[in-house]
């Protein structure tokens, strides 16, 4: 088995923005959406950005908000970034993308409440966890996860849809604020139609370290239920879980770790995502990770690289063979920012595979680049 890099591809860069978290999706009509996150980068007002900013990382903004772009089916770009709407209280992250075999297309991610400092520092007295970095100049609370949906290939959109709360992270403290676990990561839908989507929770009952919990929705994301399954590890904290209904008659949650030196951490369930066997830890470092099933039934796994060399990387995995014996396959390594990776995946109608990310150039600015490839 082989795979081959036909040509890397820049398919977002603008100075006056912050982009990252990108995801990709052929859709039927043949045309290919990139969703990612975007926020102002205020560094053009100096001039640009200094190489000793260049590991600077500005995930939270007010502003912070989902932007689309579309392209043919040969990468060329047909309609430019623009803003989907935003929540009203708090700002996007992430901009994963699903197709349903219905034909209705999911946006989903999680949202960040933006408070000043002042309220921030307040709230750390209440003792809640704001994220704060002075170069922020606000604090940001985490919200709520959500989900959208579009019935036209991303030409409108539902309004955000919250998730429910996570019921085993107790009450709610603040009556506003919802409590549901952060999503990102791939989704999968189920032979009865049914959709799973795989969260990190961090204040669960009983666990001292996050884990992973899951959303269900019969009716084709319009409305969640919690289920009582978890994936949970007493000294390995679990985030960003990705899903695939890989091998056949399986369902395996890819897991980016902490407490585990940057190490995969996998889970496999024979019931559809209903319950899973016990984790285990892969030699595989990286994060986090998308796994797309190819219609030959291999897995390709791409995943962040934050280590010398930085960038992109990916394995081919045959069913049955075990991940960390498959070939390592460099996509990218010349990053110039540790901060950089988040692959998605999607195949082309060409049938050639087209993997976006998000890398930092020379000057330290981030922007979604893709890589197009082909495999034997």
């Amino acid at each position: 088995m082989r795979l081959r890099i036909i040509r890397h591809q820049t398919l977002y860069r603008d100075e006056r923005f912050y982009a990252a978290f990108p995801n990709v999706l052929a859709l039927p009509s043949g045309e290919v959406l990139l969703a990612f996150r975007r926020a102002p980068d205020h560094r053009w007002m100096l001039g640009g950005a200094a190489a000793d900013e260049r590991d600077s990382v500005d995930h939270w903004h007010f502003r912070s908000h989902i932007a689309v772009m579309r392209f043919d089916a040969t990468m060329q770009e047909v309609q430019g970034a623009r803003s989907l709407p935003t929540y009203a209280e708090a700002g996007d992250q992430d901009a994963n993308l699903f197709l349903t075999s219905s034909g209705r297309l999911l946006q989903y991610g999680f949202l960040w409440y933006p408070v000043t400092r002042e309220i921030a520092d307040k709230l750390k007295d209440m003792g809640q966890a704001p994220v704060m970095k002075e170069h922020l100049g606000a604090g940001y609370v985490y919200w709520a996860s959500y989900v959208r949906y579009s019935d036209d290939e991303g030409v409108t959109w539902s309004d955000h849809i919250l998730l429910p709360d996570e019921p085993t992270s107790g009450p709610r403290t603040m009556k506003y604020r919802p409590l549901s676990a952060p999503i990102r990561g791939r989704m999968i839908e189920r032979a009865d139609g049914s959709l799973l989507i795989a969260g990190y929770a961090g204040n669960v009952q009983g666990q001292e370290l996050p884990v992973v919990r899951f959303f269900e929705s019969r009716d084709g994301g319009e409305s969640w239920s919690v289920p009582d399954t978890m994936v949970a590890m007493p000294d390995i904290s679990l985030a960003e879980p990705a899903l695939a209904q890989w091998p056949a008659g399986c369902v395996t949650v890819f897991n980016r770790t902490g407490h585990n030196e940057d190490r995969l951490v996998t889970a496999t369930s024979n019931d559809e995502g209903r319950s899973f066997d016990p984790p285990e830890t892969v030699e595989l470092k990286g994060h986090p990770y998308d796994p797309l099933v190819l219609p030959d039934g291999r897995l390709l796994l791409v995943y962040g690289y934050r280590h010398e060399p930085m960038g992109v990387r990916a394995r081919i995995i045959t069913p049955g063979q075990e991940v960390a014996e498959a070939e390592e396959i460099i996509i990218r390594d010349d990053s110039a920012s540790r901060d950089t990776g988040y692959p998605s995946a999607t195949i082309l109608p060409s049938g050639q595979i087209l993997i976006a990310y998000y890398i930092a150039d020379e000057r330290g600015l981030r922007g979604i680049e893709g890589t197009l490839v082909e495999i034997d």
